[in-house]
């Protein structure tokens, strides 16, 4: 039996009231739910539809939808990862292989114009800040509109992956005199910084590749 649409929203509202709030989450819970209630019905049709949904969500475990949230979240989450790590790994190949010589050879030339190198990586490092605090602010964003997804979520954890990098490099700017001047030392630096660029791109990419997809999942939905 078909449920109506007063009962679909039943169960919409009893999911946004059991703390769920991202929204792919929660129609893939109402799908689920909508599912076994349908089957119940045809068996039963005189059941209770509110104390039915009650018993259904029981059937969860003690602790509601919070484990299967956990669990969303950590494979969702690992999605990310392995997605921005696959996009990476694609600007070792051709055609984009390309793009990252070019930018390493960009930096280079830059480097070469500047006559303190010191300088030069400071002025690196701080875009790289940059980026990460823009990141962090496009998270926050993002995360305040009404209607969030879990798939799109995924911005602020890769915040913190990302700064751990820029963290990382900020130790390599203590370098000494002597070691500005030797040019494979500056070459390493240089290459360390295209790999953070790159990632922070591929991460990008990655979301916004993601933002498509749902877009076509839920076209009635301002993403």
């Amino acid at each position: 039996m078909e449920l109506t649409k007063d009962q679909v929203l039943q169960i919409d509202n009893y999911i946004s009231a059991c703390g769920i709030k991202y929204y792919d989450v929660k129609m893939e819970i109402v799908d689920h739910f909508a599912s076994i209630l349908e089957y119940r019905l045809e068996k039963e049709p005189n059941l209770y539809f509110k104390n039915a949904i009650v018993e259904e969500h029981k059937k969860f475990s003690d602790n509601g939808f919070k484990k299967l949230l956990e669990t969303k979240t950590k494979s969702t989450h690992k999605r990310f990862i392995k997605q921005t790590f696959l996009n990476f790994k694609t600007f070792f190949k051709l055609p984009k292989v390309i793009i990252s010589i070019a930018l390493f050879f960009v930096l280079l030339q830059i480097m070469d114009v500047v006559e303190n190198k010191e300088y030069f990586f400071l002025g690196l490092n701080f875009f790289a800040l940059i980026l990460t605090f823009s990141l962090a602010f496009i998270g926050m964003k993002r995360s305040k509109k009404e209607r969030t997804f879990l798939t799109l979520n995924m911005t602020m954890r890769f915040v913190t992956f990302f700064h751990s990098f820029v963290i990382i490099l900020q130790l390599f700017n203590n370098r000494g005199e002597i070691s500005l001047l030797n040019k494979n030392h500056n070459y390493l630096h240089i290459g360390a910084y295209v790999l953070l660029f790159l990632l922070f791109w591929s991460g990008e990419y990655v979301y916004y590749q993601n933002k498509k997809e749902v877009q076509q999942q839920y076209p009635n939905v301002i993403v």
